[in-house]
Protein backbone atom coordinates (compact mmCIF):
# COMPACT_ATOMS: atom_id res chain seq x y z
CA UNK A 1 0.00 0.00 0.00
CA UNK A 2 1.72 2.95 -1.21
CA UNK A 3 0.08 6.71 0.39
CA UNK A 4 0.35 9.40 -1.61
CA UNK A 5 1.83 12.66 0.46
CA UNK A 6 2.78 15.03 -1.93
CA UNK A 7 0.31 16.47 -4.23
CA UNK A 8 2.12 16.51 -7.46
CA UNK A 9 1.19 13.82 -9.69
CA UNK A 10 4.72 12.97 -11.19
CA UNK A 11 5.80 12.60 -7.74
CA UNK A 12 3.11 10.07 -7.40
CA UNK A 13 4.09 8.98 -10.55
CA UNK A 14 7.50 8.31 -9.93
CA UNK A 15 6.15 6.81 -6.35
CA UNK A 16 4.15 4.31 -8.88
CA UNK A 17 7.04 3.73 -11.14
CA UNK A 18 9.44 2.60 -8.50
CA UNK A 19 6.53 0.45 -6.55
CA UNK A 20 6.11 -1.26 -10.52
CA UNK A 21 9.53 -1.74 -10.43
CA UNK A 22 10.32 -3.22 -7.62
CA UNK A 23 7.18 -5.39 -8.40
CA UNK A 24 8.53 -5.96 -11.97
CA UNK A 25 12.28 -7.13 -10.11
CA UNK A 26 10.30 -9.48 -8.13
CA UNK A 27 8.24 -10.82 -10.37
CA UNK A 28 11.15 -11.73 -12.24
CA UNK A 29 13.16 -13.10 -9.72
CA UNK A 30 10.28 -15.20 -9.02
CA UNK A 31 10.22 -16.37 -12.38
CA UNK A 32 13.92 -17.21 -12.27
CA UNK A 33 13.74 -18.80 -9.45
CA UNK A 34 10.71 -21.10 -10.26
CA UNK A 35 12.50 -21.63 -13.71
CA UNK A 36 15.62 -22.87 -11.33
CA UNK A 37 13.25 -25.11 -8.92
CA UNK A 38 11.77 -26.53 -12.10
CA UNK A 39 15.39 -27.17 -13.56
CA UNK A 40 16.45 -28.55 -10.47
CA UNK A 41 13.17 -31.16 -9.89
CA UNK A 42 13.80 -32.31 -13.61
CA UNK A 43 17.40 -32.86 -12.69
CA UNK A 44 16.11 -34.84 -9.85
CA UNK A 45 13.65 -36.96 -11.44
CA UNK A 46 16.47 -37.63 -14.20
CA UNK A 47 18.99 -38.55 -11.68
CA UNK A 48 16.42 -40.83 -10.18
CA UNK A 49 15.40 -42.64 -13.73
CA UNK A 50 19.03 -43.37 -14.00
CA UNK A 51 19.08 -45.20 -10.37
CA UNK A 52 15.75 -47.18 -11.56
CA UNK A 53 17.89 -48.21 -14.88
CA UNK A 54 21.10 -49.13 -13.12
CA UNK A 55 19.00 -51.06 -9.52
CA UNK A 56 16.96 -52.94 -12.31
CA UNK A 57 20.57 -54.03 -14.19
CA UNK A 58 22.09 -54.98 -10.92
CA UNK A 59 18.46 -56.52 -9.72
CA UNK A 60 18.89 -59.18 -12.86
CA UNK A 61 22.24 -59.82 -12.82
CA UNK A 62 21.47 -60.99 -9.01
CA UNK A 63 18.90 -62.69 -10.08
CA UNK A 64 20.68 -64.72 -12.66
CA UNK A 65 23.82 -65.19 -10.09
CA UNK A 66 21.51 -66.73 -8.07
CA UNK A 67 19.57 -69.14 -10.14
CA UNK A 68 22.81 -70.03 -11.25
CA UNK A 69 23.80 -71.02 -8.25
CA UNK A 70 20.61 -72.40 -7.47
CA UNK A 71 21.22 -74.94 -10.13
CA UNK A 72 24.50 -75.99 -9.18
CA UNK A 73 22.92 -76.65 -5.91
CA UNK A 74 20.68 -79.04 -7.60
CA UNK A 75 23.27 -80.45 -9.38
CA UNK A 76 25.62 -80.90 -6.94
CA UNK A 77 22.47 -82.59 -4.79
CA UNK A 78 21.87 -84.33 -7.43
CA UNK A 79 25.44 -85.76 -7.70
CA UNK A 80 25.90 -86.48 -4.02
CA UNK A 81 22.80 -88.72 -3.97
CA UNK A 82 24.28 -90.60 -7.09
CA UNK A 83 27.38 -91.09 -5.29
CA UNK A 84 25.87 -92.12 -2.11
CA UNK A 85 24.03 -95.00 -3.95
CA UNK A 86 27.23 -96.29 -5.41
CA UNK A 87 28.60 -96.12 -2.22
CA UNK A 88 25.79 -98.26 -0.49
CA UNK A 89 26.24 -100.43 -3.44
CA UNK A 90 29.79 -100.89 -3.09
CA UNK A 91 29.29 -101.34 0.82
CA UNK A 92 26.93 -104.20 -0.26
CA UNK A 93 29.40 -105.59 -2.83
CA UNK A 94 32.48 -105.67 -0.18
CA UNK A 95 30.35 -107.78 2.39
CA UNK A 96 29.55 -110.24 -0.33
CA UNK A 97 33.19 -109.81 -1.05
CA UNK A 98 34.38 -110.38 2.75
CA UNK A 99 31.59 -113.52 3.18
CA UNK A 100 32.91 -115.49 0.06
CA UNK A 101 36.20 -114.93 1.06
CA UNK A 102 35.20 -115.94 4.66
CA UNK A 103 33.92 -119.00 3.28
CA UNK A 104 37.06 -119.20 0.93
CA UNK A 105 39.38 -118.55 3.72
CA UNK A 106 37.77 -121.35 6.33
CA UNK A 107 38.67 -124.01 3.00
CA UNK A 108 41.65 -123.27 2.29
CA UNK A 109 43.13 -121.91 5.25
CA UNK A 110 45.69 -119.99 3.92
CA UNK A 111 43.41 -116.17 3.20
CA UNK A 112 43.17 -113.57 5.70
CA UNK A 113 39.60 -114.45 7.65
CA UNK A 114 38.57 -110.96 7.92
CA UNK A 115 40.10 -108.41 5.50
CA UNK A 116 38.12 -105.13 5.95
CA UNK A 117 40.67 -103.45 3.27
CA UNK A 118 42.08 -105.55 0.63
CA UNK A 119 43.23 -102.59 -1.69
CA UNK A 120 46.01 -102.71 1.21
CA UNK A 121 47.56 -106.31 0.10
CA UNK A 122 50.78 -105.64 -2.55
CA UNK A 123 50.23 -107.54 -5.75
CA UNK A 124 52.72 -109.97 -4.40
CA UNK A 125 50.80 -111.61 -1.57
CA UNK A 126 47.87 -111.70 -3.39
CA UNK A 127 49.63 -113.52 -6.10
CA UNK A 128 51.11 -115.95 -3.80
CA UNK A 129 48.16 -116.99 -1.85
CA UNK A 130 46.27 -117.14 -5.35
CA UNK A 131 49.21 -119.95 -6.22
CA UNK A 132 49.30 -121.67 -3.46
Amino acid sequence: MVKHISSSSSEGDERYAMVDEKKRKRMISNRESARRSRMRREQHIKDLNCQITYFNTKNCEIAQKTNSITQQSIDVELENQVLMRMRDELRKKLESLEIVSSYVCANRGDFPRHNSQPWLLSCQSVLLNYQA
